[in-house]
């Protein structure tokens, strides 16, 4: 029987639309998304023609990001703005320089101890791959421990690790993937935005899909993967049975035995995926009447442990002229987010201490938008899930199916984890391919 499509693809969030983009090029695509809209947790919702992302969603290197390669690759190139210089707010009520601009950025902050942290800077620039694995089981608070770290970089680096790891906890937060994704950052460059915000990122991925006669389908949840003699051969959505010569899921593996046969699995690989820590936190968007601060770098607290940034500073598009957009994100553990009081305590406490910094904050309040989300990134970065011991991209056993997406594989942390993941499935099938 000949199928409609050659690659069906579940979900439309930004992991789906991506895979969905780079297939596109080698045969027809579905994609099936169970919601109304696309974008999955990073859509984006306009709320009196502001462009609100689902939290602070910058994009790490840009153009040079697994992302931004994959965009110039169909040829739909996005658009990256690079901020200006960031700033740490701290716990005393003093501001300063937060030291990822280089040298002098670390010459010019009070949060670091100068001498110890370049020489800590130059130490990692010239780390291997190796180096970094040794150390993925070592919790920063072991590593901090074992490599007698200054008081203030410690501080600095659970900032760091609040913001690129998602993850705040310097107990279980892997001291050997924050290296490596500080030794990514000294080399590639720090985070960008997309100009327009994440719509162009959405926009792009679709055109191409729909150039080459791929399809969206939204409203449309998949019941089931349907696996014939340890073959994939469809899904099933409500009574309706749609083939395909492959299939890719892109919803996070927590849920990927909702529609697949759990007997069909490993034990083991089935406890990994249901066991797997996702980041969890509450985020605040602030519509404002007027801008009332012109930073254009990414802002990092101290207490609570969080990070935010303007967007509109950087694309006026997200905002309607001469108004302004202003987001900020603290991690929680999984626990506190279910805890309706201790869910309101770190909503207080996050909304306090950015009020303490912007008070002008209410005087021109238009809108206010929190978010209380109990999986921001499919994976948090620990000792117990980094790269080397996440779910693989293909499942043992079970032909033509493939799982991506930001809660498998993939170097690096938050988002990008779920890009690179993308890029890897994308290699693995057309190496597939060629074989055949």
């Amino acid at each position: 029987m000949n199928n409609d499509f050659k690659y069906i693809v579940i979900g439309a969030g930004i992991a789906g639309l991506h895979i969905g983009a780079l297939l596109s090029q080698n045969g027809k695509v579905l994609i099936l998304e169970k919601a109304k809209n696309i974008g999955g947790r990073a859509r984006v919702v306009d709320i009196g023609g502001f462009k609100l992302d689902y939290g602070p969603h910058p994009v790490k290197f840009g153009s040079k990001s697994a992302l931004g390669i994959s965009l110039n690759e169909i040829g739909k190139p996005v658009d990256f703005i690079k901020p200006g210089g960031s700033w740490a707010f701290l716990e005393n009520g003093k501001k300063t320089l937060f030291p990822t601009g280089g040298i002098m950025a670390v010459i010019k902050s009070d949060l670091v101890p100068t001498i110890k942290t370049l020489k800590f800077m130059i130490k990692v620039i010239k780390m291997k791959q190796n180096d970094f694995k040794q150390l993925y089981d070592l919790s920063l608070v072991e590593w901090f421990n074992r490599e007698n770290i200054h008081p203030k970089l410690q501080r600095f680096l659970i900032m760091a690790s609040s913001s690129m790891q998602v993850n705040p906890f310097p107990e279980r937060s892997s001291a050997g993937e924050l290296l490596h994704n500080i030794h990514r950052v000294l080399k590639k460059g720090s985070v960008f935005y997309p100009k327009r915000g994440w719509n162009s990122i959405f926009n792009s991925f679709s055109e191409k899909i729909h150039e080459n006669k791929g399809e969206i389908r939204l409203d449309s949840e998949v019941k089931e993967i349907i696996v014939e003699s340890s073959k994939v051969v469809g899904v099933k959505i409500d009574n309706e049975i749609i083939r395909a010569d492959k299939i890719i899921s892109t919803i996070p593996v927590q849920h990927l035995f909702t529609i697949l046969d759990d007997k069909l699995c490993e034990k083991k690989f089935v406890e990994k995926c249901k066991n797997l820590r996702p980041t969890t936190g509450i985020s605040i968007d602030f519509c404002l009447s007027k801008p009332i601060s012109n930073l254009k770098g990414i802002i990092f607290f101290e207490n609570p442990y969080a990070f935010g940034f303007i967007p509109s500073n950087l694309s006026p598009e997200v905002a309607p002229q001469g108004h302004s957009l202003m987001s900020f994100f603290t991690a929680t553990d999984l626990d506190d987010i279910r805890n309706k009081d201790k869910m309101k305590e770190i909503h207080r406490n996050l909304r306090d201490a950015i009020l303490q910094f912007f008070p002008n904050i209410e005087n021109y309040l238009l809108h206010e938008r929190p978010l209380f989300s109990e999986m921001v990134d499919g994976v948090e970065i620990n000792i117990e899930q980094h790269q080397l011991k996440r779910p693989g991209n293909k499942i043992k056993n079970i032909k033509n199916l493939y799982i991506t997406g930001d809660s498998v594989g993939g170097e690096g942390a938050g988002g990008d984890v779920g890009h690179e993941s993308v890029r890897n499935t994308y290699k693995l099938i057309k190496d597939e391919e060629f074989v055949l």
